[in-house]
């Protein structure tokens, strides 16, 4: 198999997983990757991410604080940009004019004006760029798509989401509006967004929202993001999504992903079907993944878990590596990656304008009260 020189952009906290992503396609013998160039301004965390590929991939990167000087000195194929987001628009721009393939970290940029850059570059660069969504690639996440598909719950109505956690320390740049353009309901959100995409095979329509910061100064620090959302998603054909983030909540925690339709739902205990005698029969995930994979058949499941990989990193570095060698369309591409982006952004918008907010207003910049001072922070 061709190999592919790349270098990576970035050697913080999510760059570990990315290391052991490729560490396991290493493993299973997709040798389908030199990682040539760790850059990061900070030189130890990139010495330290040279050092964990020199373990598997018998030598270390060159270990660079600059990207200019990477570009210059190396002779590349693609990066993995892996870096706060304020800098995604910039860093993938300048490689997609160097000519190299661009996987990116998730969310694609900043703001939709900033995405559109990336994206409308991507359409004249000749280049492949994949956003670094790797939920969706997990199997109970596969497997919530095919119950769907098959109608195993019967046609989907409703969808319920809560991440309701404590977090009273400050979370490094996450915290700064200008740095991560919103909180995790934009950083991690884009991950609910495009599973509800994906596993509903529908686009959001419309959503309304409300944000609120409980706790703007932490241990010192200035929070200039929110700490709670709350909102709705209409999705096509009447299908709703229910959201519910928030790190301001002490002593009790709640985490739930549930998918309603008019027969059952799916949720992490298992596929849930209402019999008609009032009886609720739930049946395993282990079993649903099964069921998945028998009627996909070996060649769909090798795709979808290359070698048997469930490491969800792994799986989308192999699909990058897949589109860039077979000139294919990346599974999360540029105008993906900007759809997921909308659904978290259109949040902010509403809470700002107290009103619904169509999605398609998002995508198609007609609405950006929330994002134009991020814009013009940042010259976009």
């Amino acid at each position: 198999m061709k190999k592919l020189s790349v270098a990576l952009l970035g050697c913080g906290g999510i760059a570990d997983a990315h290391v052991e992503g490729y560490r396991d396609l290493y493993g299973r013998g997709f040798r389908i990757f030199e990682m040539k160039a760790a850059c990061d301004v900070s030189i130890e965390k990139a010495k330290q991410k040279a050092e964990a590929f020199g373990a598997f991939q018998k030598f270390k990167p060159k270990v660079y604080t600059d990207i200019e000087d990477m570009l210059k000195d190396e002779s590349l194929d693609a990066v993995d940009v892996c870096l706060p987001h304020n800098i995604h628009h910039t860093l993938a721009f300048r490689c997609l004019e160097e000519g190299l393939h661009v996987i990116v970290e998730k969310p694609l940029a900043i703001t939709m004006r900033a995405a559109k850059i990336i994206v409308d570059k991507v359409g004249t660069s000749g280049k492949t760029l994949a956003v670094a969504e790797n939920y969706r690639r997990a199997p109970t996440e596969r497997a919530y798509r095919w119950a769907v598909e098959q109608g195993l719950i019967g046609d989907p109505r409703m969808i319920l989401w809560s991440a309701v956690t404590w977090g009273p320390r400050p979370w490094g740049w996450r915290e700064d509006k200008f740095s991560a353009g919103g909180s995790w309901v934009f950083d991690g959100g884009v991950h609910w967004a495009d599973l509800d995409r994906y596993q509903l095979g529908r686009e959001a329509v419309e959503v309304f929202a409300v944000t609120h910061t409980f706790d703007p100064v932490k241990e010192g620090v200035k929070v200039t993001v929110d700490d709670m959302t709350m909102a709705i998603v209409r999705f096509e054909g009447d299908i709703y999504s229910q959201w519910l983030w928030t790190r301001a909540a002490p002593a009790k925690g709640a985490w739930k992903h549930v998918i309603y339709g008019s027969k059952g739902a799916l949720s992490d205990e298992g596929m849930h079907i209402q019999k008609g005698n009032g009886v609720v029969e739930t049946r395993p995930l282990a079993s649903l993944t099964d069921r998945m994979r028998k009627d996909l058949g070996r060649k769909e499941v090798e795709r979808l878990f290359p070698k048997g990989s469930t490491n969800t990193f792994a799986i989308e570095l192999y699909d990058f590596y897949d589109a860039i060698t077979t000139n294919a369309k990346p599974e999360v591409d540029a105008y993906e990656g900007y759809k997921d982006m909308a659904i978290p952004l259109g949040f902010y918008e509403s809470a700002r304008l107290g009103t619904p907010v169509r999605i398609k207003d998002v995508e198609e910049l007609r609405v950006e009260e929330y994002q134009r001072e991020i814009n013009e922070k940042l010259g976009i």
